[in-house]
């Protein structure tokens, strides 16, 4: 009764026609007063069929997309005793070829503009199946099973190999290995009350393997390899180091050179650096009380922690020798990373101080990378770190992966910095200060590639800042107020940049 009700909510005979907003689908007549509705509307050609028992009121060029987007509707109102099933039912979506399956007591297919209805005969509805409006889907176990039902020219209707693993292993990361053998018991019951032996065999080798209880060998998926070796890693993030990958690699940048090589331009520049890549982090000190802190070795008694913070990015990026090392290996990457971030929050334990998170983090909305998948998605980009031309490439590359794992409990930021300047400092290139007054763009430019997969922003803003912190600093007194009269010490919202 409520989806005949609802049927008629769609389709209310309007009085007047000429002045009628027709709704894009109308479904078939329940009726005689609808069929007549329906048979003047085609008269006036305001509707016209598309398929059986289905009319539209938009236009031709608008059907497809039309159609494919009201799928579930159309199948709640036409076929509502079949059972969204095999690769739909784990998608919940029409295929790249625009098909849903569906498990009916034939074997047809239903074509409309922009959507093919493939039904497959197949056992009925269980008591488990999940509702979804007036209709039901296969239930997880079952659709898992029935993707397994590979023959000859039925790719249409199961996903790939590799997509079964990928998904199996976003369960297991999110939800644990509790899950996977719930999962795998429910397909087992399913599999015995319908024979199908050989299904959940293929399932049940799958899921032991992403477990570690079975051979990983025929694993497809590099995410589902490299959780079998227990190496698991994030695959939205490992596509977005692609992205950035695939922009470094195929845009080449200017690059400036460093032309100052004395020590007093070193040492001073290391200590704007400490300065403002703490204040961007919220550790702020007037510029005369890092003055004392560096150069005077005074430390606050209220703010010993806060100071030692300075102290130690200064330790690490006034060290030549500290800042020439790099990774030429996964493990070397991550020794290195540890190793600074041991340094930088020696006098913070509740930091951890050269250990990975514990627990997961966030900023706001974003959701770092799991700790159990620091390592692996680490490896993952350090493979396209490699692939990137030294120098500016790679420090725009490294300063963005450690940024986005944030693999330690705090000081994530001054450690990408970090590892962006050796970079920069190893390749004889200028190395990169964020002021004051470019924390905003800076920030924005990073969250438009981690919210919106937009590397050029970016890109461009690192670019800039490899430009305009290529002053020379051997003389104290003239480059501090040369970058005061540059607005470095201004907040973004009172002043802007001047270069």
């Amino acid at each position: 009764m409520e989806a005949k009700k609802n049927h008629k909510t769609l389709q209310k005979k309007p009085q007047n026609t000429k002045s009628l907003l027709l709704p894009p689908l109308i479904f078939a007549a329940q009726n005689k007063s609808e069929e007549a509705w329906i048979t003047s509307l085609k008269k006036k050609k305001l509707i016209r069929k598309i398929g059986p028992r289905l009319y539209t009121s938009v236009s031709k060029v608008d059907e497809k997309n039309l159609v494919r987007g009201q799928w579930a509707q159309i199948i709640n109102h036409l076929y509502p005793e079949a059972l969204l099933s095999h690769r739909s039912a784990l998608e919940f979506k029409p295929s790249n070829e625009d098909i849903v399956v569906l498990t009916s007591t034939t074997n047809r297919q239903v074509k409309y503009p922009g959507l093919t209805l493939k039904f497959v005969r197949g056992p009925g509805r269980r008591s488990d199946e999940n509702k979804f409006l007036n209709f039901y889907t296969s239930s997880e176990a079952r659709a898992y099973l029935e993707n397994f039902m590979v023959s000859k020219n039925t790719h249409w209707k199961t996903l790939p190999t590799a997509e079964l693993e990928q998904k199996l292993e976003t369960l297991l990361q999110i939800k644990g290995e509790e899950k996977l053998t719930e999962l795998r018991d429910k397909a087992r019951e399913i599999s015995n009350a319908f024979d199908w032996p050989k299904p959940f065999s293929k399932l049940d080798q799958m899921i032991g393997a992403l477990l570690g209880t079975r051979d990983a060998q025929s694993l497809e998926s590099p995410l589902a390899k490299a959780r079998a070796q227990q190496k698991p890693f994030d695959i939205e993030r490992v596509n977005r180091f692609d992205i950035l990958f695939s922009d470094l690699k195929a845009n080449p940048l200017k690059e400036v050179k460093e032309s100052f090589l004395d020590h007093d331009h070193f040492r001073n520049k290391a200590f704007f650096e400490s300065y403002f890549s703490n204040y961007i982090e919220g550790t702020t000190f007037e510029i005369e009380e890092a003055e004392e802190i560096i150069f005077d070795k005074k430390i606050p008694a209220d703010r010993p922690k806060d100071a030692h913070d300075i102290v130690g990015t200064f330790n690490i990026v006034s060290d030549p020798n500290q800042m020439r090392q790099l990774p030429h290996s996964p493990q070397e990457l991550e020794d290195l990373i540890k190793t600074r971030h041991g340094l930088l929050m020696e006098n913070r334990p509740e930091s951890f101080p050269g250990k990975y998170k514990m627990k997961p983090n966030r900023a706001g909305d974003t959701h770092f990378v799991h700790p159990q998948n620091i390592q692996g998605t680490l490896e993952q980009g350090f493979q396209r770190y490699q692939n990137l031309p030294e120098g500016l490439p790679r420090a725009i590359f490294i300063m963005f992966l450690i940024a986005e794992i944030h693999p330690f409990t705090d000081g994530n930021g001054r450690i990408a910095r970090i590892m962006m300047n050796a970079e920069l400092y190893a390749a004889k290139q200028s190395t990169i200060i964020i002021p004051n007054v470019y924390r905003d763009d800076y920030l924005l430019a990073l969250r438009a590639l981690t919210r919106r997969d937009r590397p050029d922003p970016y890109i461009r803003m690192l670019a800039r800042a490899h430009r305009f912190s290529s002053i020379q600093f051997t003389n104290y007194k003239k480059v501090l107020s040369q970058i005061e009269n540059m607005n470095w010490f201004r907040e973004s919202s009172e002043a802007k940049l001047v270069e």
